[in-house]
Protein backbone atom coordinates (compact mmCIF):
# COMPACT_ATOMS: atom_id res chain seq x y z
CA UNK A 1 0.00 0.00 0.00
CA UNK A 2 0.94 3.44 -0.57
CA UNK A 3 2.13 5.89 2.37
CA UNK A 4 -0.97 8.32 0.87
CA UNK A 5 -3.15 5.38 1.10
CA UNK A 6 -2.27 4.66 4.58
CA UNK A 7 -1.86 7.99 5.99
CA UNK A 8 -5.63 8.14 4.25
CA UNK A 9 -7.09 5.51 6.05
CA UNK A 10 -5.45 6.47 9.19
CA UNK A 11 -6.78 9.90 8.92
CA UNK A 12 -10.80 8.91 8.15
CA UNK A 13 -10.78 6.32 11.27
CA UNK A 14 -9.78 8.98 13.21
CA UNK A 15 -12.54 11.13 12.19
CA UNK A 16 -14.76 8.98 12.22
CA UNK A 17 -13.90 8.34 16.21
CA UNK A 18 -13.86 12.02 16.97
CA UNK A 19 -16.97 13.18 15.10
CA UNK A 20 -18.98 9.65 16.97
CA UNK A 21 -17.50 11.47 20.41
CA UNK A 22 -18.43 14.91 19.70
CA UNK A 23 -21.95 13.76 18.79
CA UNK A 24 -22.05 12.03 21.67
CA UNK A 25 -21.38 14.95 23.91
CA UNK A 26 -22.88 17.04 22.35
CA UNK A 27 -25.97 15.41 22.13
CA UNK A 28 -26.31 11.81 23.91
CA UNK A 29 -24.14 12.43 27.08
CA UNK A 30 -26.79 11.98 29.28
CA UNK A 31 -28.76 9.03 27.34
CA UNK A 32 -27.97 5.58 29.20
CA UNK A 33 -29.38 2.75 27.08
CA UNK A 34 -29.33 -0.77 27.03
CA UNK A 35 -27.96 -2.08 23.69
CA UNK A 36 -28.41 -5.95 24.58
CA UNK A 37 -30.15 -6.52 27.66
CA UNK A 38 -27.39 -8.00 30.28
CA UNK A 39 -24.55 -7.23 28.27
CA UNK A 40 -24.46 -3.83 26.34
CA UNK A 41 -25.23 -1.07 27.16
CA UNK A 42 -24.62 2.78 25.69
CA UNK A 43 -23.43 4.95 28.59
CA UNK A 44 -21.40 7.50 27.86
CA UNK A 45 -18.59 8.26 30.62
CA UNK A 46 -15.00 9.94 30.89
CA UNK A 47 -12.59 7.85 32.07
CA UNK A 48 -9.70 10.09 33.54
CA UNK A 49 -7.36 6.75 34.07
CA UNK A 50 -6.41 7.50 30.41
CA UNK A 51 -6.21 3.72 29.83
CA UNK A 52 -7.70 0.69 30.29
CA UNK A 53 -4.76 -0.64 31.56
CA UNK A 54 -4.12 2.52 34.21
CA UNK A 55 -8.35 1.85 35.07
CA UNK A 56 -7.24 -1.58 36.26
CA UNK A 57 -4.14 -0.67 38.57
CA UNK A 58 -6.22 2.05 39.78
CA UNK A 59 -9.11 -0.02 40.72
CA UNK A 60 -6.64 -2.72 42.18
CA UNK A 61 -3.70 -0.78 43.47
CA UNK A 62 -5.63 2.64 44.41
CA UNK A 63 -3.26 4.43 42.25
CA UNK A 64 -3.71 6.77 39.33
CA UNK A 65 -0.31 6.40 37.22
CA UNK A 66 -1.24 9.98 35.55
CA UNK A 67 -1.00 11.94 31.94
CA UNK A 68 2.73 11.79 32.16
CA UNK A 69 3.51 8.00 31.85
CA UNK A 70 0.80 7.88 29.25
CA UNK A 71 2.23 10.39 26.96
CA UNK A 72 5.63 8.40 27.42
CA UNK A 73 4.54 5.12 27.25
CA UNK A 74 2.47 6.30 23.51
CA UNK A 75 5.71 7.63 22.26
CA UNK A 76 7.86 4.89 23.22
CA UNK A 77 5.59 2.46 21.58
CA UNK A 78 4.97 4.40 18.52
CA UNK A 79 8.44 4.39 18.35
CA UNK A 80 9.13 0.86 18.63
CA UNK A 81 5.87 -0.13 16.08
CA UNK A 82 7.23 2.08 13.41
CA UNK A 83 10.73 0.55 13.63
CA UNK A 84 8.86 -2.70 13.77
CA UNK A 85 6.75 -2.06 10.73
CA UNK A 86 9.59 -1.05 8.86
CA UNK A 87 11.65 -3.91 9.20
CA UNK A 88 8.39 -6.59 8.47
CA UNK A 89 7.52 -4.43 5.77
CA UNK A 90 10.78 -4.85 4.35
CA UNK A 91 10.95 -8.33 4.52
CA UNK A 92 7.20 -8.95 2.83
CA UNK A 93 7.03 -6.46 0.60
CA UNK A 94 3.98 -7.67 -1.11
CA UNK A 95 1.78 -8.11 2.27
CA UNK A 96 -1.46 -5.87 2.50
CA UNK A 97 -2.11 -7.36 5.88
CA UNK A 98 0.89 -5.51 7.79
CA UNK A 99 0.01 -2.22 6.46
CA UNK A 100 -3.45 -3.13 7.51
CA UNK A 101 -2.07 -3.70 10.79
CA UNK A 102 -0.05 0.29 11.20
CA UNK A 103 -3.40 1.73 9.92
CA UNK A 104 -5.55 0.79 13.32
CA UNK A 105 -2.00 0.65 15.40
CA UNK A 106 -1.71 4.63 13.99
CA UNK A 107 -5.46 5.37 14.17
CA UNK A 108 -5.83 3.94 18.11
CA UNK A 109 -2.55 5.41 19.14
CA UNK A 110 -3.73 8.67 17.63
CA UNK A 111 -7.22 8.73 18.84
CA UNK A 112 -6.24 7.67 22.21
CA UNK A 113 -3.41 10.85 22.50
CA UNK A 114 -6.10 13.12 21.31
CA UNK A 115 -8.39 11.78 24.26
CA UNK A 116 -5.65 12.10 26.60
CA UNK A 117 -4.73 15.60 24.97
CA UNK A 118 -7.65 17.36 24.04
CA UNK A 119 -10.45 16.18 26.33
CA UNK A 120 -10.36 17.96 28.95
CA UNK A 121 -12.25 15.32 31.66
CA UNK A 122 -10.36 12.33 29.93
CA UNK A 123 -10.93 9.80 27.75
CA UNK A 124 -15.07 9.66 26.33
CA UNK A 125 -16.11 6.11 26.76
CA UNK A 126 -19.61 5.05 25.78
CA UNK A 127 -19.91 1.35 24.88
CA UNK A 128 -20.11 -0.56 28.36
CA UNK A 129 -19.70 -4.31 28.34
CA UNK A 130 -21.06 -5.15 31.67
CA UNK A 131 -19.50 -5.74 34.35
CA UNK A 132 -16.24 -5.53 32.64
CA UNK A 133 -15.46 -1.84 31.17
CA UNK A 134 -17.00 1.09 29.21
CA UNK A 135 -14.87 1.40 25.67
CA UNK A 136 -15.09 3.48 22.43
CA UNK A 137 -14.20 2.48 18.95
CA UNK A 138 -10.45 3.80 19.88
CA UNK A 139 -10.70 0.82 21.79
CA UNK A 140 -11.85 -1.13 18.77
CA UNK A 141 -8.67 -0.07 16.73
CA UNK A 142 -6.52 -1.23 19.09
CA UNK A 143 -8.01 -4.92 19.32
CA UNK A 144 -8.50 -4.71 15.83
CA UNK A 145 -4.67 -4.14 15.61
CA UNK A 146 -3.55 -6.23 17.94
CA UNK A 147 -6.03 -9.26 16.67
CA UNK A 148 -4.32 -8.94 12.73
CA UNK A 149 -1.23 -8.43 14.00
CA UNK A 150 -1.49 -12.02 15.89
CA UNK A 151 -3.13 -12.67 12.38
CA UNK A 152 0.14 -11.71 10.41
CA UNK A 153 2.66 -13.51 12.60
CA UNK A 154 0.32 -16.77 12.81
CA UNK A 155 0.59 -16.58 8.48
CA UNK A 156 4.51 -15.81 8.51
CA UNK A 157 5.47 -17.82 11.58
CA UNK A 158 7.87 -20.06 9.96
CA UNK A 159 9.47 -17.35 8.47
CA UNK A 160 9.51 -15.46 11.28
CA UNK A 161 11.05 -18.01 13.11
CA UNK A 162 14.34 -17.89 11.44
CA UNK A 163 14.31 -14.09 12.42
CA UNK A 164 17.25 -13.66 14.84
CA UNK A 165 17.26 -10.89 17.41
CA UNK A 166 20.75 -9.71 16.39
CA UNK A 167 18.81 -9.02 12.74
CA UNK A 168 16.15 -7.15 14.66
CA UNK A 169 18.56 -5.13 16.52
CA UNK A 170 20.92 -4.58 13.59
CA UNK A 171 18.09 -2.91 11.71
CA UNK A 172 17.08 -0.87 14.72
CA UNK A 173 20.42 -0.03 14.73
CA UNK A 174 20.50 0.78 11.11
CA UNK A 175 17.52 3.23 11.25
CA UNK A 176 18.43 4.89 14.41
CA UNK A 177 21.96 5.79 12.56
CA UNK A 178 20.11 7.00 9.34
CA UNK A 179 18.05 9.48 11.59
CA UNK A 180 21.01 11.08 13.29
CA UNK A 181 23.14 11.43 9.74
CA UNK A 182 19.61 12.99 8.16
CA UNK A 183 20.13 15.55 11.13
Amino acid sequence: MKIQTIILWVVLLIIIDQVIKIIIYWYYFDIHVEIVPSLLEFNPIFNDKHSYVSSLISKKFHVNIGLLPHLITFFILQVITFLLYGFFKKLYENTKLIDCVIIFQLAGMICALIGNIVWEKGTLDYIYLKPLFTFDLKDLYINTFACLFFIFWYKHRKELKSIKWKDVIKYLKKCIVRQQVQK
